[in-house]
């Protein structure tokens, strides 16, 4: 090798070295930005409680998404929607991992031994997972299934969250089934107490009921809904999705109550028969449960 050449190969490698360096003072500049950023929204936008309401428990887990109970009623299963996507059995310790390495995580059920999960993804999949033999088994692909709910005749529905968006039918030994379509990206569902089911339609920003007359507006003003619950006394839950300005919204006769604002990217939710519930705040990084004050 040649000096000319040995000069031209150093200065070409000083080059490069210093464009690395640039490249890494830049990422650990935006990093300290992002930090400091959200250190400032936090202190100046903190996350209120309504005054009848206050937090009992905090639960720190990385990215939570869908929560479910177990069969005692105790908070018990995590979706994490990390990269990869993982499910997650809290215990007394820390959380377990009951299976993982799949796309984003949406939906959740808890049924006896068998977690059903799904797979927020182009080509997603709706996953049923057998706690007693750690099989997993595909019931369904589709655009983007989100929402699950588990219907009284066994059925299981799938909302599919896109602009002409469907509730798909999956039952056993059967090709899946339309059940509704013209929704416009519907997210969560839930079994309303007449029997009918409940839909997040986030793309209208709306709360709409499905049964034998159709479709009927329960809610709207709901821009950005993004998870639904509804309780016995015939009450709605809504989970509006925002990265910093997320907000838990109570409605009752059709008037909009708000718990809790200023969240941070707001998911998964779950009643408890106590009136108190657990709500997973995902870019916050914890679950939090929420109690009504004497």
């Amino acid at each position: 090798m040649t000096t000319r050449t040995r000069e031209r190969r150093s200065r070409h490698d000083r080059r490069r070295s210093a464009k690395r360096a640039r490249r890494l003072r830049l990422i650990g500049l935006g990093i300290a930005l992002g930090l400091f950023a959200g250190l400032v929204y936090g202190i100046r936008w903190p996350m209120h409680l309504h005054r009848h309401w206050h937090i009992t428990e905090t639960i720190p887990l990385s990215r939570p998404n869908s929560l479910a109970l177990d069969d005692d009623g105790a908070l018990r299963y995590v979706t994490q929607a990390t990269i990869p996507g993982a499910l997650v059995r809290l215990t007394d310790t820390r959380p377990k991992l009951v299976f993982g390495d799949f796309g984003e995580p949406d939906g959740l059920l808890v049924e006896d031994r068998i977690l059903t999960v799904s797979e927020a993804e182009d080509d997603g999949r709706v996953m049923a997972y057998n706690r007693d033999t750690a099989r997993l088994r595909v019931l369904a692909r589709m655009q983007r299934p989100e929402g699950l709910l588990r219907r009284p005749d066994g059925s299981l529905v799938v909302a599919q969250n896109v602009p002409e968006g469907r509730l798909w039918v999956l039952r056993d030994d059967a090709e899946p089934a339309v059940l509704v379509e013209g929704l416009n990206k519907p997210e969560s569902l839930c079994n309303l107490p007449d029997g009918r089911i409940g839909i997040a339609e986030s793309g209208r920003g709306r709360i709409v009921a499905y049964g034998p007359q159709g479709l009927e507006v329960l809610a709207d003003d709901l821009d950005n809904i993004d998870r639904l619950a509804c309780p016995a006394d015939g009450s709605l839950w809504a989970v509006i999705s925002r990265v910093r300005s997320g907000r838990l919204v109570h409605i009752v006769d059709g008037r909009h109550r708000t718990i809790a604002r200023h969240l941070r990217q707001p998911q998964g939710i779950v009643l408890l028969p106590d009136g108190s519930l657990y709500l997973a705040e995902s870019r916050a990084n914890r679950v939090l449960r929420l109690a009504p004050r004497d």
